[in-house]
């Protein structure tokens, strides 16, 4: 029974490579002489930066190769044909991007190899869905309020965060992760996890959010926030997807360790509190944790793992107006109450 739990809890901790289309990338090409011939059997082959993990696909008669799922990340790709000299080239691949890299080879009976070591940002001309790919550097270093990721979904264009206070007492209106994309409601975009649907479904949204897994900040790699038109295989709702990647292991160690606190010392009341003569109500957020990840073996199988805790005290004044006999006063009753 003990080597069961075992097994089943390092399984449970092992990153290993999932083939999910939705959440993976892709690449494509075509393959070429000087004259603009294209080149048959081609032996194209990608290594991953970080992991060395190492994919090989031939071009077709048409001269095009296709590797269909690559995870993200950085990649040497590396093109060879009899009679040709290699090309190398360096791209990095999105979540969800279909990445697209020609190569064009020159004649020659020298074993030599032209090496592109810059390029530029690549387009997507395979793909014709509109979005944007926030990553790990503005995931880990931009600031954010209530340490949400999803905060960060107002950096791309047609986003709009949902806006609300609390001094009402609606549970749509203390939502979390809600925003508008093009005036479609906030209760129809698609949230997906490592490429698993991550939606909250419940009616009215009982949990206060839109997702059913909230990653921690430090667990995010990136995020792609794709507004329109997506491709068939995300189906499910006519508003946004939005496509999360998680961290993985890789050849290096890395981890960290962290302390978030936030109290009300350097919050501002609200105007409604401020002209009714109430205090600031008691706010304090303390978040700690860690993670820590690396190879188990050395371009075989890595590891990572993380850990948040949250504790939050919050009080919160709510000020309710009620309508008084009709003598020509206007004036409201306020109390406060703390909850």
């Amino acid at each position: 029974m003990l080597q069961k739990t075992l097994l089943l809890l390092a399984l449970s901790v092992l990153s290993l490579p999932v083939d999910a289309q939705i959440n993976s990338a892709s690449l494509t090409g075509l393959v070429t002489d000087s004259s603009g011939a294209v080149i048959p059997h081609a032996r194209v082959t990608a290594r991953s930066q970080t992991t060395n993990l190492e994919r090989s696909a031939e071009t077709d008669a048409a001269g095009y190769y296709y590797f269909a799922t690559l995870p993200v990340g950085t990649y040497q790709l590396t093109v060879e044909g009899a009679g040709f000299q290699g090309a190398q080239k360096t791209v990095n691949l999105e979540t969800a991007q279909k990445g697209r890299a020609d190569f064009s080879l020159s004649v020659s009976q020298l074993q030599t190899a032209v090496t592109v070591d810059a390029v530029a940002p690549q387009l997507s001309p395979q793909d014709s869905s509109v979005g944007s790919v926030v990553d790990n550097t503005y995931v880990s270093k931009f600031p954010l309020l209530l340490r949400s990721w999803d905060d960060l979904m107002n950096l791309v264009a047609g986003v709009q965060g949902s806006r609300y206070t609390e001094q009402s007492g609606a549970t749509s209106a203390g939502r979390t992760g809600g925003f508008n994309v093009h005036g479609v409601r906030s209760l129809q975009n698609n949230f997906i996890l490592d490429g698993v649907d991550n939606n909250s479904i419940s009616e009215n949204v009982q949990e206060l959010t839109t997702q059913v897994v909230r990653p921690s900040v430090d667990t995010v790699q990136e995020f792609k926030v794709m507004t329109n038109p997506y491709s068939a295989e995300y189906g499910r709702s006519p508003g946004a997807a939005i496509n999360v990647t998680t961290k993985g292991g890789t050849n290096q160690y890395h981890g960290l360790l962290y302390e978030y606190l936030r109290n009300r010392v350097l919050d501002a009341n609200d105007f409604f509190s401020n002209r009714s003569g109430l205090a600031k109500p008691q706010n304090v957020q303390n978040q700690y944790g860690g993670n820590f990840g690396g190879p188990i073996r050395k371009n075989r199988l890595f590891a990572f793992f993380d850990y948040e805790g949250t504790r939050i005290r919050r009080g919160v004044s709510r000020i309710t107006t009620v309508p008084l006999p009709n003598d020509g006063s206007a004036t409201s009753a306020m109390g406060p109450r703390q909850a």
